[in-house]
């Protein structure tokens, strides 16, 4: 007799059952649940690629919306590039204009004070403090003094603001944005019980900072000077601070009119000469290589002269020459400037302009340079007597190598120090101009390595070690980089030449890496 076992039916009744049919009742329900959990898994495991899909596609959605008006589709470099002219170019232009439905200048009777600002360096350093200077006035409300320029730095220039900008220009110019006067009123100064507070803001402050610690002290000494002012304001600011910053650098600060003059004129003797040229901005000067603490072959003649300048900045600490190299932070020599240039493949006959302070060596120096480009000029060479009245003042002469260089077809440096990157923000600002910065990290490498390869290896390891050096919109990621070198918020599409959906095309340079 078949062994039965007892179940609770439904409903509470009771049954019997044969004990093979429970033991098949168990398979199957265990089956059951097994294809139910193998469902269940995969049903899950669908559900977590579904979201991993979407998140991905948000993620490319919120940077694409961020890179809009940036960049079209990245370029790349699976085709060559034209070393004159970026084929993007027209892509792009400068786009700082003010929003409409900001607030107006605050009127100086009703300002919260008088900011007054000392700048601090070279021309090009103290263009970026003048400029933060502006900005940092529109953040307290403030009037702003006309900043007063450096004539205590290693450049011991006594030029005053109006004798390298032109300063109505400027006051006009930015009169919607900042109150900006000449000086303060004697009438306002005699009321003062105290001078004007001196503090120096530590370096990239937030505008915060200038909310919280300098505010308070504005509005109970009615001005306050900010000293040293360079590089005292944040790279990252709202879109409407540094569409301010790029209307200041690039539309109010305008030279004045016999430094234009006489830059334009360089600039038609080079066109001239030569349909195109390349400026190349050389800082190679004895203070410049001491700071850097690098060296260059010169023995210990040169070890001891630019140890001495060195000492100059107590506070500069102990590098290692050749680490510094490795790290890519010594300046190129002129002979290695011309090897990259011939590398990328600019030939013996281009014409070159050369703006430089007093170069460490000399013309011994300079000859290496000269020899790849005979076709090579300076403002001394191409002014002449032109020249003579302004040959006092470095930062006068710095104005005019500024335009000549600004003017170019193509920019290069051997450095990035601040006129290299205030020329390049500009230069990308118009319309992405060919600028080629030294990627001198990788091509210290090669030309230590130089004489034990052939010409072709070198330049195709020099246009290598160049792609995403070479000033193309797609080098730098909005809002990364320093915004001087890189003003990505002042910088719009051109939507009339953007192909939608396509391709950008093929271009077929002459010369190209």
């Amino acid at each position: 007799m078949a062994l039965q076992l007892g179940f609770q039916g439904l409903r509470g009744v009771s049954f019997l059952v044969p004990k093979k049919w429970f033991r098949i009742t168990c398979i199957c329900q265990r089956k059951r649940a097994i294809s139910r959990s193998v469902l269940c898994g995969l049903m899950l495991f669908s559900l977590g690629l579904v979201s991993l899909f979407t998140g991905q596609i948000a993620a490319d959605l919120e940077w694409s919306q961020i890179r809009g008006r940036w960049e079209t589709k990245r370029v790349g470099y699976s085709f060559p590039v034209d070393i004159w002219k970026s084929e993007f170019a027209n892509l792009y232009y400068g786009c700082s204009e003010r929003n409409p439905h900001s607030s107006a200048a605050v009127h100086e009777s009703v300002s919260n004070g008088y900011l007054l600002i000392a700048t601090s360096g070279g021309l090009n350093q103290q263009r970026t403090g003048i400029t933060d200077a502006v900005v940092v006035a529109r953040i307290l409300n403030a009037t702003l003094v006309v900043p007063q320029l450096d004539h205590h730095s290693f450049w011991k220039d006594d030029s005053e603001f109006e004798n390298i900008f032109d300063i109505d220009w400027f006051i006009s110019s930015l009169s919607k944005d900042v109150t900006i006067i000449k000086r303060i009123p004697d009438k306002i100064m005699r009321s003062m019980e105290k001078p004007p507070y001196t503090m120096r803001p530590p370096r990239k402050s937030t505008p915060e900072y200038y909310l919280d610690q300098v505010l308070p002290i504005l509005l109970r000494r009615r001005a306050v000077q900010l000293t040293k002012f360079d590089y005292r304001l944040t790279n990252n600011l709202d879109d409407e601070l540094q569409k301010l910053r790029c209307r200041v650098n690039y539309h109010a600060l305008k030279f004045t009119e016999p430094i234009q003059l006489l830059g334009q004129k360089l600039v038609k003797r080079m066109r001239t000469m030569s349909s195109r040229y390349i400026a190349v901005h050389l800082r190679f000067e004895p203070d410049m290589l001491a700071f850097s603490g690098c060296y260059y072959g010169g023995g210990e003649k040169e070890r001891n002269e630019l140890r001495e300048i060195r000492k100059r900045w107590t506070t500069l600490p102990d590098l290692s020459a050749e680490e510094e190299q490795s790290r890519g932070k010594c300046p190129l020599t002129p002979h290695e400037v011309g090897l990259m240039l011939r590398a990328l493949g600019f030939v013996n006959k281009t014409y070159i302009y050369v703006a430089s302070g007093e170069i460490y060596g000399g013309e011994e120096t300079l000859q290496p340079l000269k020899d790849l480009f005979p076709n090579f000029y300076t403002k001394e060479m191409l002014a002449r007597e032109d020249l003579k009245p302004f040959l006092p003042f470095s930062s006068q002469l710095a104005a005019i190598d500024y335009i000549i260089c600004d003017e170019s077809d193509v920019f290069a440096t051997n450095n990035n120090g601040n006129m290299a990157k205030i020329l390049a923000g500009h230069r990308r600002y118009i319309g992405y101009k060919r600028t080629i910065r030294p990627n001198a990290k990788k091509l210290s490498s090669l030309f230590k390595a130089r004489n034990q390869m052939a010409w072709k290896v070198f330049s195709r390891k020099v246009k290598l070690a160049q792609r995403g050096f070479m000033g193309e919109p797609d080098e730098m990621r909005p809002g990364r980089g320093d915004f001087h070198e890189f003003p990505s918020s002042c910088i719009c599409q051109n939507p009339d030449l953007i192909e939608i959906g396509g391709t950008l095309g093929k271009p077929e340079p002459t010369e190209t890496i």
